[in-house]
C-alpha cells in the first residue's frame, strides 16, 4: 500500500503547486496583475491640439455651449481622469519626442519644431523609444497617424524606432492636408487620386469620393486590432490622430478645420464655418471613433486586458481661423498652444483599464508624457534596470488606485522662432520664463490656476529653488541653443 503521498497524491501536489505559481505570476508579473500567458495590450490615443476644456469630462463653459463628447464621457466613467497631467511640450514634435523617449525637453534630442532638407528634424538613431522596448519584450508594435519625428529615408523614420507597422503622414506639414494625394504605409506610398482638386464644396457633398485622413486612420487602427487581438503576443498601438489641428483641403495651408460633415453643428446659425467644422471634428469624428475602438476591444474579448491612454499633444489651437475663445477651449487655464502657461501644456488626459483602474476615478497626481515610457514598461513587465536613462517614473501605482509619492518636479524647455523659454512645476508652484535670461514668473497654481498673480517678488527663496531645478534639468545641445534657438522652423 502506498503512503499518503502516493502517485496520485504526488500528482495532485504538483498540480496544486503549479496552480499556486500561476496565481503568483498572474498577480506579480512586472507589478502589473497581468495574466501569466498574455501581458496587457497597450493603446495610446493622441489628439492633436485638443484643448483642456474641449471635451466634456474637463471643466469649461462658453456662450456657445460645450462640444459634445459622449464617448469620452463614457471613457471617463470607466477609467481615471487626471486633472494635472501634462503634454511633453507646447508644440508637436518635442511633445511627441518626450512621449517616445521618456526624456523631458531639457534632455530630449528634439526641443522644438525644426525643418531639415529631408523633412522634420529626425529622432537620432541612438535614442531608445518605448516602441523599441516593447518590441524587444515581445510586443507587436504599430503606429497609425502622425509621426513628426523624421521622414522615411532618415534615421528618424518610425520603422527605425521600434515600430513593426506604420500607416499615416510622417511630416508635420503633410498632416495639415486632410485630403492628401498620398500617404505612407510602412515604406510604400499609398495614392488617393480621388482627392485631386479637393475642396469644401466637393468633399462635403453626400457620397463624396474624397478620402478624409482621419477616417483612414481609424480604419487602419481597427484593422490592426483585428489582425492582432488573438495573437499569442500582446500589441502596442500608438494611434496619433491629426484632428482637431487646423488644416486645409490641399497643401499645407492651415485654412480651417476640414471635415466631411458638420452633423448637428451645421444648423448653428451665427457660427463661422471654421467653428462648426472644429466642433464636428471633435464630436462626430474623434469622439465617435474612440467609441468605436472601445466597442471593438469589448467585442474581441480583450477589453479587460487592454489599457488605453488618451491625451493631447499640447494645448488648444488658435489657428486656421479658429478662435480658441469661441468654445473656451483652454477651460480654466491661461494661454493656448505655443505657450508655457498651463493652457499650452496641460493635457485632458484619461486612462482606462477595466478591472484594474478604479472606474469613474479622478487623480490630481501630476505627471507628463515622459512618464509614459517607465509606466508602459512597468505594465509590460520590463524591469526598470532594462530601461535607458530617462526622466520619468512609472505611474502604475496611481493607476491601480494606490498612493504614490509626488514627482519632485516637472520641467519644460521650448525652442521656437529664435526664442527660448522654460518652465518648472514643483509642489504647488509653477515658475515660467519666456526668454533666455528673463526672470521667472511664479504662480501658486493650486490657488491661481489661471496664473494671474505673479508672486515672484514675494517668494525669492522659491524662485531660487526654481532656478536650481532649471539648471539641473538642462543639458546643452548644439541643435537647440538657448540663443538664436531655431532659425528654420517646421510647420507646426
Amino acid at each position: 500500500k502506498k503512503g499518503a503521498m502516493g502517485v496520485s497524491g504526488r500528482c495532485s501536489w504538483w498540480v496544486a503547486v503549479a496552480l499556486m505559481c500561476g496565481v503568483v505570476l498572474c498577480v506579480f508579473y512586472g507589478g502589473t496583475q497581468a495574466t501569466a500567458d498574455r501581458r496587457p495590450n497597450i493603446v495610446f490615443i493622441l489628439a492633436d491640439d485638443l484643448g483642456y476644456g474641449e471635451i466634456e469630462p474637463f471643466p469649461a463653459g462658453s456662450k456657445h455651449g460645450r462640444i459634445a463628447t459622449p464617448q469620452l464621457n463614457q471613457f471617463a466613467r470607466e477609467g481615471m481622469k487626471f486633472t494635472d497631467a501634462y503634454a511633453g511640450e507646447a508644440v508637436c514634435a518635442p511633445s511627441r519626442c518626450t512621449l517616445m523617449t521618456g526624456l523631458h525637453t531639457g534632455h530630449a534630442p528634439i526641443r522644438g519644431n525644426k525643418r531639415q532638407p529631408s523633412g522634420d528634424f529626425p529622432l537620432p538613431a541612438n535614442y531608445t523609444t518605448i516602441a523599441s522596448l516593447l518590441k524587444n519584450a515581445g510586443y507587436t508594435t504599430g503606429l497609425v497617424g502622425k509621426w513628426g519625428l523624421g521622414n522615411n529615408g532618415t534615421v528618424g523614420a518610425p520603422l527605425n524606432h521600434g515600430f513593426d507597422y506604420y500607416y499615416g503622414q510622417l511630416l508635420q506639414g503633410e498632416c495639415h492636408n486632410y485630403y492628401p494625394l498620398t500617404m505612407w504605409e510602412n515604406t510604400s506610398v499609398v495614392h488617393f487620386p480621388t482627392n485631386r482638386d479637393a475642396s469644401r464644396e466637393r468633399c462635403m457633398k453626400p457620397n463624396t469620393t474624397c478620402v478624409f485622413t482621419h477616417n483612414m486612420f481609424t480604419s487602419k487602427a481597427v484593422d490592426y486590432i483585428n489582425a492582432h487581438y488573438n495573437d499569442s503576443a500582446p500589441f502596442f498601438l500608438y494611434l496619433a490622430y491629426t484632428i482637431p489641428h487646423a488644416g486645409g483641403w490641399k497643401g499645407t495651408l492651415e485654412s480651417g478645420s476640414p471635415v466631411p460633415d458638420d452633423g448637428n453643428y451645421a444648423d448653428k446659425h451665427g457660427w463661422p464655418n471654421e467653428e462648426k467644422d472644429h466642433a464636428a471634428q471633435i464630436t462626430h469624428f474623434e469622439d465617435r471613433d474612440i467609441g468605436r475602438i472601445m466597442a471593438l476591444l469589448r467585442a474581441r474579448g480583450i477589453d479587460n486586458n487592454t489599457i488605453v491612454f488618451f491625451a493631447s499633444d499640447n494645448g488648444a489651437s488658435n489657428e486656421g481661423h479658429h478662435d480658441y475663445m469661441f468654445f473656451n477651449s483652454s477651460g480654466p487655464l491661461r494661454g493656448f498652444k505655443r505657450s508655457l502657461y498651463e493652457g499650452g501644456i496641460r493635457s485632458p488626459t484619461m486612462v482606462r483599464w477595466p478591472g484594474k483602474i478604479p472606474a469613474n476615478s479622478i487623480s490630481q497626481y501630476a505627471w507628463a508624457f515622459w512618464d509614459f515610457m517607465p509606466t508602459a514598461a512597468d505594465i509590460a513587465g520590463i524591469p526598470s534596470d532594462k530601461l535607458p536613462s530617462n526622466d520619468g517614473v512609472s505611474i502604475l501605482p496611481t493607476l491601480l488606485g494606490k498612493t504614490q509619492k509626488p514627482k519632485p518636479y516637472l520641467y519644460w524647455e521650448f525652442c521656437t522662432k529664435n526664442e527660448w523659454g522654460h518652465a518648472v512645476r514643483f509642489r504647488q508652484w509653477k515658475a515660467v520664463s519666456f526668454a533666455a535670461g528673463q526672470p521667472f514668473e511664479l504662480y501658486d497654481i493650486e490657488k491661481d490656476i489661471h496664473e494671474d498673480h505673479n508672486l515672484a517678488d514675494k517668494h525669492p527663496q522659491i524662485i531660487a529653488e526654481a532656478n536650481a531645478i532649471a539648471k539641473q534639468a538642462h543639458t546643452d545641445d548644439p541643435n537647440w541653443p538657448i540663443k538664436n534657438c531655431v532659425s528654420a522652423l517646421a510647420d507646426e
